[in-house]
């Protein structure tokens, strides 16, 4: 398993996959929110752990990278 990516110092990624293909597609956490509809701040609880992604936000997030689960998520 990948060692979560420290983030900012003091918070980890515990989607390390994901930041990885936001980063090589030059994405932001606000593209992510603006997909999803919900806000920045919401998506950096989200890559940290600090609440749960929905099956849907999963789903756009999927279908958006063109990936599945596995390769953005575990």
């Amino acid at each position: 398993m990948e060692k979560p990516i420290k983030y900012y110092g003091e918070k980890t990624i515990k989607f390390p996959k994901l930041l990885a293909e936001m980063a090589k597609r030059g994405d932001t956490q606000e593209t992510l929110a603006k997909l999803l509809e919900l806000t920045q701040p919401c998506i950096s609880r989200r890559l940290t752990g600090e609440t749960s992604w929905s099956m849907d936000d999963i789903e756009k997030i999927c279908k958006y990278y063109k990936k599945d689960y596995k390769n953005l998520f575990k």
